[in-house]
């Protein structure tokens, strides 16, 4: 029996739109197009010296990827300034795909400022430490140093590897993952304030206003599905179709009725989550019997929709349950074809 689930947003007539973020996405599709639907602004990006797109096996997703030699340096790609891109004392995260080739220095993945400049700027940044090849997530403060902090797992050469930093401002933790359908595998405190710059954004490494020396620590190999934004569901890759229509902070944990009901053969489904937890969102038929996983990831608070699609099934009841490790609902739902 097959499900599958669709991407619905919850578009109000009367209001119109939903809630967007900034940053960006580059999936890097034989180009540097910024495809990300969360932020207002374009931000494509422009191939820097022996850069390319390749399509050699093994994909990790789409028909191309970033491909950044290893026989030359200086190869990045390079997003000029917007004030989409920049994060002041907010949110923000970053997540990549990436596949390593060379691990023999520092390696920045990701990286919103400048090198060269006195005092250095970076708005923020993920890298590749040197010698233990953990993730890092850092910032530069306004007395020009370096704040960090580091993974516990470690980068693999010559394989795919999900790489994801997440500053919570507020609640000053930054989470780490390298499993986009897993929680976070650290949370580190860090309460450091961020501000933006008119500097570019490097992906693959840290830019220098240099043009005899255009760049410093470079990554040698391929990324893929590069993202950047103030809202955690943006940058962790999911299957769920999950949506967040609006900011709201609910205060309680609720699964809500499904939209249409009766429905045939696609509905909506609105939850609130009051607290980061892995969540998942299963529906069944009267026997018990699992016919679709719809969320399962984890999540930060707030109100979300997931779409389901059911026109693989058979009219009838069916249920959908929510639940987060500590409390669950279950709701009823009637399928009519």
């Amino acid at each position: 029996m097959k499900s599958f689930v669709m991407l619905l947003l919850l578009l109000c007539l009367a209001s119109g739109g939903f809630s967007q973020s900034k940053g960006g996405r580059w999936e890097f599709e034989n180009n540097g197009d910024d495809t990300a639907a969360w932020d207002l602004a374009d931000n494509p990006g422009a191939l820097q010296n022996q850069a390319g797109y390749a399509d050699l096996p093994p994909l990790q997703q789409g028909s191309a990827y970033l491909w950044l030699d290893t026989t030359s340096t200086h190869n990045f790609l390079k997003v000029e300034d917007s004030d989409d891109l920049d994060f002041d004392d907010e949110n923000v995260g970053i997540s990549a795909w990436i596949y390593p080739v060379v691990l023999n220095d520092v390696h920045y993945l990701v990286n919103k400022g400048e090198q060269s400049k006195n005092p250095k700027t970076t708005n923020y940044s993920l890298r590749i430490a040197m010698n233990s090849n953990q993730l890092e997530f850092l910032i530069r403060d306004a007395n020009n140093q370096a704040q960090v902090v580091s993974s516990s797992f470690t980068i693999t050469e010559n394989t795919w590897n999900f790489v994801a930093a997440y500053y919570d401002f507020s609640a000053g933790k930054v989470y780490m993952w390298n499993d986009p359908a897993q929680p976070p595998v650290d949370t580190l405190d860090f309460s450091q304030s961020i501000f933006g710059n008119s500097e570019p954004l490097a992906i693959g490494s840290w830019y220098r206003d240099d043009p005899a020396n255009p760049s410093i620590k470079d990554f040698k190999g391929r990324m893929d599905d590069v993202r950047i934004s103030g809202r955690m569901e943006d940058i962790i890759p999911s299957a769920s179709g999950l949506e967040r229509p609006d900011e709201l902070i609910p205060g309680t944990f609720s699964l809500h009725q499904n939209y249409p009901n009766p429905f045939n053969p696609a509905t909506r489904i609105a939850f609130d989550i009051e607290k980061a937890a892995r969540v998942r969102l299963t529906v069944y038929n009267l026997a018990g019997q699992e016919v679709a996983m719809l969320v399962d990831q984890y999540l930060t608070p707030g109100r979300y929709q997931a779409g389901f699609d059911a026109g693989s099934l058979v009219s009838g009841v069916y249920f959908y349950r929510l639940s987060n490790g500590a409390d669950q609902q279950t709701r009823k739902m009637l399928l009519v074809r």
